[in-house]
């Protein structure tokens, strides 16, 4: 066994853990606890939720690794990682997952299953008024056509949808058109957002960008909050404009937030924490990855 400390910020099962053991002591919490012995860690594995910036990374005097399993990496502050010489591990392993719950919410939005199940719930009948429509035909406009973008465009062609992407990174995808932001605002008939938040992309989609769009589009947000202005958002559902399925928020703490919280509650809205894309496949995926990163940084020590 070697003498590593490894701190898993994320929801791994026991056998994962048992597997990691023989690198060292291992220490599993859903986020930073700071009771643990921070500065005896040497490899680090979170997910979105932990913050590694400078404050942490000077708590952690020993780091030498650090491993998240997300597509996103706006919560790592790489350029300190940099600075402190601490080796940086990306894996991720959702593509097809999250895809699969961008799908789901557009079915679930064409169907009415949402309000159908909430109204059974409420002993009502609604079989006359809940008229949904069908996707094949519609257009289905991607912004950002990563990994998750791609499968998001192979799903929705696969069920005979007019697929669209505006992302400034590519030139060309097969099966899809390429278009400006202006053209895929004005002619989806649902919006899938998939491209990380940075400075520029932060409000993306706000007030002025939603005004452009059909109205009764369906918005569908599985990136990360502050893509789509959130108070923009809640007023056009508010007047009937859009619809819309949010995996994630601004807020951490979205029931204590006024704004979220009339997201989360709002009637055209679908909210799920998160989740969409957590799948068994997946998490069983996500930790044989961090597995191997694991073995690579611990076998480059040694060749060292």
């Amino acid at each position: 066994m070697s003498n590593h400390t490894i701190l898993v910020c994320d929801n791994f099962g026991k056998e994962f853990l048992d597997r990691l053991s023989k690198f060292g002591k291992v220490f599993q919490t859903s986020d930073i606890d700071y009771s643990l012995p921070l500065d005896k860690v040497t490899i680090l594995v979170v997910r979105s939720k932990t913050k590694v910036n400078k404050e942490l990374v000077d708590i952690m005097k020993s780091l030498e690794c650090v491993i998240t399993a997300t597509h996103g990496i706006d919560h790592i502050d790489l350029d300190c990682l940099n600075a402190h010489g601490i080796k940086f591990h990306n894996v991720p392993a959702q593509s097809y997952d999250v895809a699969q719950g961008v799908i789901a919410y557009i079915l679930a939005h064409a169907t009415n299953l949402v309000e159908g199940d909430r109204s059974m719930k409420r002993g009502e009948w609604k079989k006359t008024s809940l008229i949904g429509c069908r996707v094949t035909g519609k257009t289905l406009g991607i912004v950002g056509c990563g990994k998750i973008g791609r499968e998001v465009a192979r799903l929705g062609s696969a069920l005979g949808m007019k697929v669209i992407v505006s992302d400034p990174c590519i030139q060309d995808a097969p099966g899809v058109s390429i278009v400006s932001l202006d053209e895929l605002l004005r002619t989806s008939d649902f919006m899938s957002v998939n491209c990380p938040l940075t400075s520029g992309t932060c409000d993306l989609i706000g007030a002025e960008e939603i005004a452009k769009m059909k109205d009764g589009v369906f918005l569908v947000n599985t990136a990360r909050g502050g893509i789509i202005n959130e108070k923009a958002l809640l007023d056009a559902l508010e007047a009937g404009k859009v619809g819309a399925a949010l995996d994630v928020l601004v807020s951490k703490t979205p029931f204590d937030d006024e704004l979220a919280n009339s997201l989360i509650q709002h009637e055209r809205a679908i909210v799920t924490p998160h989740s969409i894309g957590q799948t068994h496949e997946a998490i069983e995926e996500k930790g044989e990855g961090v597995i191997k990163a694991i073995e690579e940084h611990v076998n480059s020590k040694k060749r060292g």
